[in-house]
């Protein structure tokens, strides 16, 4: 009886999902300001370092169940910092996109201590700002539009110490950068409401604008090591992202 058990259960446990290969993050082209669209939504950029999420039971061979894909393609496995992701998301696999931060008290990014992070030294811990799913228990959502995909972000991820579901706001892009400019942040992200998720491709359904008339080149270019070289810590809290997410003209889901 032991073994027709082990072979039913082997029949009734569903195959764990195999994660998509080959994804790179889809890139914003920069504009030199903000704008109101309807057709458009806005979100607040920190500046971190870009980087898809790769997460299900051995995301990547000794990677553990968490992995990272910078924006050149790069693989590495996830700190201990973000080691908790998986158990975060209502799936059993699941890609993300965000990016990688390490703020002070007031919620805005710490350039200097996220370097240092970077180069494998301890220090305050790094957080998880998710803003967009690319497929979820094996579905790919790349063709589904952006508010279908958000959507399915809202549901599968569960908020906790080390990962925050980035909020957005419809059509009022110059007051989000009003607001972001006043809090210190980078800028804000403009993405059409309709469209795809195109992996490796800047693309001008996405638009970037930066606080102080900066390219989106700094950003991007943190994002080059997100998936190398970082070595894990102590999990930490995102109080302060929360906090200063709050403070901004943003649809903010508590759930």
């Amino acid at each position: 009886m032991d073994g027709v058990s082990d072979q039913l259960t082997m029949r009734l446990d569903p195959p764990v999902p195999r994660l998509p290969s080959g994804l790179r993050p889809m890139l914003a082209r920069p504009l030199p300001e903000a704008f109101d669209s309807s057709a458009h939504l806005f979100e607040p950029i920190w500046g971190g370092a870009r980087a898809l999420a790769l997460i299900g039971p051995a995301a990547e061979a000794g990677m553990g169940d968490v992995a990272l894909v910078a924006e050149d393609g790069t693989r590495g496995p996830a700190p201990l910092d973000l080691a908790g992701l998986a158990a975060r998301v209502a799936a059993r696999s699941a890609v993300l996109d965000g990016e990688i931060v390490v703020v002070d008290d007031a919620g805005r990014l710490d350039h200097e201590e996220l370097a240092r992070r970077f180069a494998g030294e301890p220090g305050r811990p790094l957080s998880y700002l998710a803003f967009d799913i690319l497929d979820l228990d094996g579905r790919s959502l790349l063709n589904l539009t952006l508010d279908k995909r958000r959507a399915f972000l809202r549901q599968a991820l569960r908020p906790g110490d080390e990962v925050v579901a980035v909020p957005s706001i419809a059509a009022e892009g110059k007051a989000l950068f009003e607001a972001v400019t006043g809090q210190g942040l980078f800028g804000i992200r403009a993405r059409q409401r309709t469209s795809p998720y195109l992996p490796g491709v800047r693309s001008r359904l996405w638009r970037s604008v930066a606080v102080g008339g900066a390219t989106s080149a700094r950003a991007d270019a943190a994002a080059m090591a997100a998936a190398t070289d970082i070595a894990g810590y102590a999990t930490g809290r995102s109080e302060h992202v929360l906090a200063l997410i709050r403070r901004l003209p943003l649809e903010f889901d508590e759930e």
